[in-house]
């Protein structure tokens, strides 16, 4: 049976004809993503005019995203409130709310954008918002989501109790399962993409970062040119590709793109040259990863400070 539904799958993905690339047009690594880690950083340290000018720029250079942890709407909305300009403020209050699914308690346990509270436009979001929420939803796919948390939830069970065969198995399965949903939505399984959901959705969290660390050197030269275009086109986490091959090299313990928090340069190659090569496959620099790091750092132990932790 294991056989059969292991054929099953490389038919499947075989036999997919492949659809017209989105983005194709776009070259996200070149004209985006540095243009929002800059915008990030300064909006991090309250700069709000020179991180705003940032992500219009990006915005114009490509078509938004809402990336995981930096969240480019939610930036410009907050930006543009700091910045007196109401309008703007709302037009991508509504984008996170519209296309992403964001709720109205994410703006209301934020400390700027809990501002928007203060004008007569929040009524008309809080009118429009369950209108949001249904059309949101019905954008899930609720099947494919579905599949992806039990591959999550399959792939952690069987490190969690070291069942290392079972673990060959599902690596072998997933791997298969990912293939055919890349082909099919012409994208990584990503929340930022409202086809898989967030934790809005269901009160779960899709992460399937797992799925790229999990990724074997042999399967690793198929995934290569098929992440590096994803990220390209905007199709994908930035961070996949960089992911990919430092887990590959974990056992060899020299890594190529430092994405590992607590590696220093004595473990990465050619360190003179690092944030060229992480640049150059989306990536930002390595002082941003780690301002991002210790910015959240600082967070989490004021927060346990304040609460007696």
């Amino acid at each position: 049976m294991k056989i059969k539904i292991l054929v099953f799958l490389l038919i499947s993905v075989v036999g997919f004809s492949q659809k017209k690339k989105i983005n194709e047009e776009y070259d996200y690594i070149k004209n985006y993503y540095q243009f929002v880690y800059q915008a990030h950083y300064e909006y991090l340290n309250g700069n709000y005019k020179k991180a705003y000018d940032l992500l219009k720029t990006a915005e114009k250079n490509c078509p938004l995203l809402n990336q995981t942890g930096i969240y480019e709407p939610k930036i410009l909305a907050a930006c543009a409130l700091k910045l007196g300009n109401k309008k703007e403020a709302f037009k991508y209050a509504n984008i996170l709310v519209k296309d992403h699914g964001f709720a109205l308690t994410f703006f209301e346990n934020d400390t700027i954008l809990i501002g928007l509270k203060n004008y007569k436009e929040w009524k008309k979001l809080e009118k429009k918002y369950k209108k949001h929420l249904l059309s949101y939803k019905k954008s899930v796919d609720s099947e494919l989501r579905n599949e992806l948390l039990k591959m999550m939830e399959e792939d952690q069970s069987v490190r969690i109790n070291q069942d290392y065969e079972g673990l060959k198995r599902v690596d072998s399965v997933n791997n298969l399962k990912l293939r055919r949903i890349v082909n099919q939505c012409d994208c990584f399984p990503d929340e930022m993409f409202s086809q898989f959901g967030n934790f809005w959705f269901d009160g779960e969290n899709l992460s399937t970062t797992a799925l790229v660390f999990h990724i074997n050197i042999e399967d690793s030269q198929y995934w290569k040119p098929i992440f590096l275009d994803l990220i390209k086109r905007g199709r994908a986490p930035a961070s996949i590709y960089g992911n990919l091959i430092d887990s590959i090299l974990r056992n060899n313990g020299i890594y190529e793109y430092g994405i590992y928090q607590n590696v220093g340069p004595d473990r990465i190659n050619d360190y003179e040259n690092l944030d060229k090569r992480r640049i150059a496959v989306g990536l930002p620099s390595r002082a941003y990863q780690d301002f991002v790091y210790e910015y959240w750092q600082k967070i989490y132990e004021k927060y346990k400070e304040q609460n007696g932790n």
